[in-house]
């Protein structure tokens, strides 16, 4: 059974929230790419074990030789594309907490900023909101 791509990021966004303690939209990109990788790898999956993983087949020599499921390949790209996406977002052992929790205490810092608050101020009355 595949799921949408809407559920895949409600599911990530909700692992952020429980590993980082908050969600922010600026990760929006991320969270789609990596729902839809991670969509895209079930239905792989799917195929793959609804369907043989190899089969024989006979050479031009009529000699027989046993085939790969050609989607052997995209399978194993696209697992490891979602280790990249959990490690983008935070989500897995490579990226430690310490870098998160520094990374998230600077937005938060940042956003307390008067100055900076004065610039983003700026910009946006300079360039109309992308809607």
């Amino acid at each position: 059974m595949n799921k949408n791509v809407k559920y895949y990021e409600r599911v990530l966004k909700k692992m952020i929230t429980t590993r980082i303690g908050m969600y922010d939209e600026w990760l929006e990109p991320q969270v789609h790419a990596a729902a839809l990788c991670w969509q895209m790898l079930e239905k792989v999956q799917d195929e793959l074990m609804n369907g043989k993983l190899s089969t024989q087949r006979q050479g031009s020599k009529e000699q027989y030789y046993t085939e790969v499921n050609p989607l052997m390949p995209t399978y194993k790209e696209l697992q490891r594309t979602m280790i990249q996406h959990y490690e983008a977002l935070g989500l897995n052992y490579k990226t430690t907490p310490s870098k998160i929790k520094e990374d998230v205490e600077k937005g938060v810092n940042a956003k307390k900023d008067p100055l900076r608050e004065m610039i983003q101020g700026a910009q946006k009355a300079a360039m109309p909101e992308i809607e």
